[in-house]
């Protein structure tokens, strides 16, 4: 009878645990942490291991608050305040860290025999959310270092996909009781996310279509699985006359933004596979899929060539040293085809206006990125050139180590031609992809 009574408050607390994780699941985090609080006041006689973990998941709520809407970024350590503004997330984990393994160490440190299953069940819980904060801590110094990238010209994405990889290898198993199911649900679909995106970012760069597809659609179906979560959602909010309106709770920063950065790479995506994608549809088509993306790649350099009466503007790719080049588009991996040789190491990704590469042009353009591939590998230098013999007059620039962008004009330009220059170093800017990076911080513009 006695062994009952000790249980018969157990399912309370379970039922309490499962509520606040689900809401913070749901990026519910205020909801959450008033949750915690309000019970925390009501039950003072539940001992001291239950108001300790309380008192740590009020924390939590707001640590994964901080953590998701990225207001951590760019911050100066140290503080005054549990939460103040200046602390930096490790700080805030650490301590979280440190608040959890007092109620672990609260139930190995009860008397033999004498620990309840609600002491047991808080000290494991505890114990795998300690794993979390590490977790969280190890994803937030990522963070860190992809909005310091921002400024970079170049972004090595395998890297971070190696680290992102062994911070999934590390946790994956270590926050798994059924209570925390959200939680490590919504752990594995954040970094398989930002994983995913981060190897499209290397596969497109290495012009590999299918690969390169594959990731992005992954990473697009977690990303909408993920969003559904907050169209359930509906806040109820009181105006001052007394009604309520029901208003859709606002997604945190960090979808937010990996939302941005997955627009960003189906942008490039379709500008660098353009050839192999307008074969499956009409071009009308074609052109209004394209016109869509942000930014439009396509419609941009064909509107800037209407403007400034260019001949042609082609995106090369450079394959030496690629075996496993054999075109645009889709390859079956058995499919033999001879490695290409001369002007055919250098095809055209896109070439506008026409689709068709200008073939008495190409013989310059290699020679121009042999013989300036010191300036072009700067990434934000524009090389000029005028050839008398064709009377033409060329302008080139690098998004990226294997592409070069180039714009031909029949008759004489000035090298001093700022639209001209402005133009080559906005799209190449933009083709670099390392802005998104740079808008992790809330507020900031890429």
């Amino acid at each position: 009878m006695a062994e009952a009574e000790e249980l018969r408050p157990v399912p309370r607390e379970r039922a309490i645990l499962e509520s606040f994780f689900t809401q913070l699941g749901m990026f519910s985090f205020d909801r959450a942490k008033d949750y915690v609080e309000k019970e925390k006041d009501s039950s003072k006689s539940a001992g001291p291991a239950w108001a300790a973990l309380l008192a740590a998941l009020a924390h939590l709520a707001a640590a994964e608050k901080a953590y998701h809407n990225m207001t951590f970024l760019g911050q100066k350590m140290g503080g005054q305040s549990f939460f103040s503004r200046k602390d930096s997330i490790r700080t805030i984990y650490t301590s979280l860290y440190n608040e959890l393994r007092k109620v672990v160490s609260m139930g190995r440190h009860s008397q033999p025999g004498s620990a309840s299953y609600l002491e047991d069940l808080l000290s494991h819980l505890s114990e795998q959310l300690c794993h979390f904060t590490q977790a969280r801590m190890e994803m937030a110094d990522l963070y860190e270092k992809m909005h310091s990238l921002g400024s970079q010209k170049s972004i090595n994405s395998e890297e971070l996909v190696t680290t992102l990889e062994a911070v999934l290898h590390k946790y994956s198993t270590k926050f798994h009781h059924p209570i925390l199911g959200r939680v490590e649900e919504g752990f594995q679909t954040e970094v398989d996310v930002v994983t995913q995106l981060l190897r499209c970012q290397a596969q497109i760069s290495e012009w590999h279509f299918l690969p390169a597809l594959l990731s992005l659609h992954g990473a697009n179906s977690k990303l909408t699985a993920w969003g559904q979560l907050f169209q359930r959602q509906r806040e109820t909010r009181k105006n001052l006359f007394g009604g309520q309106s029901q208003k859709a709770v606002q997604p945190p920063h960090l979808y937010m933004w990996l939302q941005r950065f997955q627009a960003a790479l189906l942008a490039k995506f379709s500008f660098y596979f353009h050839e192999a994608l307008s074969r499956q549809t009409a071009p009308a088509d074609m052109r209004a899929l394209t016109a869509r993306t942000t930014p439009d790649y396509h419609g941009k350099i064909c509107s800037f060539i209407r403007k400034h009466d260019a001949s042609n503007v082609s995106l090369v790719f450079d394959n030496r040293g690629s075996e496993s080049f054999q075109g645009h588009g889709y390859h079956h991996p058995h499919s033999y085809r001879e490695a290409p040789k001369g002007v055919e190491q250098f095809p055209a990704v896109v070439s506008l206006p026409s689709g068709e590469r200008p073939l008495t042009h190409w013989p310059n353009v290699i020679m121009m990125m042999g013989d300036r591939a010191a300036e072009l590998n700067t990434l934000d230098k524009v090389v000029h050139f005028y050839d008398d013999k064709v009377q033409s007059t060329y302008y080139l620039t690098r998004p990226e180590p294997h592409f070069t962008l180039v714009v031909i004009f029949d008759g004489r330009k000035s090298e001093k031609d700022l639209h001209i220059a402005a133009f080559l170093q906005e799209i190449s800017s933009s083709l670099r992809n390392s802005k998104p990076f740079s808008t992790l911080k809330p507020g900031s513009k890429g």
